[in-house]
């Protein structure tokens, strides 16, 4: 792993049409990390509970971050009856 690759983790992430942060995250951060960080869910104004899609996948809490380019977080259907 050399420390350039490591420097170049640079994620969008956006909700909604107009909330959007780009930031670098540490290659073992995982999407679950991400869902919970309240500090990044209030600075794009997404609730908790929030789904994570990227190129029309949802991502699972286990995926690193650092593996997308482009990160969407998307209210998760209610799955009450």
């Amino acid at each position: 792993m050399s420390s350039e690759f490591m420097d170049n983790n640079t994620i969008t992430i956006r909700y909604g049409m107009s909330n959007t942060m780009t930031r670098s995250f540490e290659e073992n951060y995982t999407v679950g990390s991400l869902l919970r960080d309240t500090s990044i869910l209030g600075a794009l104004s997404a609730p908790e509970g929030c789904v994570a899609v990227s190129n029309g996948r949802t991502l699972s809490s286990d995926d690193y971050v650092a593996d997308f380019s482009s990160i969407t977080l998307e209210r998760q259907a209610s799955s009450k009856a």
